[in-house]
């Protein structure tokens, strides 16, 4: 009898513990976050547990060690001529004092963004450089006229993709 309730016992206390394994982790050194309205930043200042360094026929060294933004899909890009749903996001819209136009894109290059008014006047024009990480713009629409405009976004690469474009239509309400 004893070393049947002994067999059992070791079962349950096999299946209810934990043990190490072996696998990278990450020791953050440092970090923290901040929220300001509907923006929020986190940050971290870390190791991998696992430092190694790989060389490729004496060419090239990569070393780790580091956090690294953007690993899902490093340099994938969209090769569609048009900015997709999820590539760009512009609001509030309706507006009254501003349109924030957020991207997304992973391309490089620089976006012109010209307004059209409803007879088709450019009425704004702004020129930026997008570096292929998340970009905010605001576009001020206080001195604007009520009504509907067009928002025409392009963007030119650098990099030899090809050029992105998009229109979207912004109502200008006081």
């Amino acid at each position: 009898m004893k070393p049947c309730t002994t067999i059992i016992f070791l079962l349950f206390i096999s299946t209810a513990s934990f043990c190490q394994t072996i696998s990278t982790s990450t020791i953050n050194a440092s970090g923290g976050a901040a929220k300001n309205g509907y923006y929020q930043f986190e940050w971290s200042v870390g190791e991998l547990a696992l430092v190694d360094e790989m060389e490729v026929a004496g060419k090239l060294i990569v070393t780790n060690g580091f956090l690294q933004p953007y690993l899902v899909n490093p340099g994938s890009n969209d090769p569609n001529y048009f900015f997709s749903v999820d590539e760009i996001k512009i609001f509030p819209n309706p507006a009254s004092r501003y349109v924030e136009i957020n991207f997304f894109t992973k391309q490089k290059g620089r976006v012109t963004l010209e307004l059209y008014d409803a007879i088709g006047q450019k009425v704004l024009s702004h020129e930026i450089i997008c570096y292929g990480v998340d970009l905010i713009h605001r576009i001020p629409v206080t001195n604007l006229q009520n009504g509907s405009y067009i928002l025409n976004i392009n963007l030119n690469s650098n990099l030899g993709f090809p050029v992105k474009q998009g229109a979207y239509r912004i109502i200008k309400i006081q």
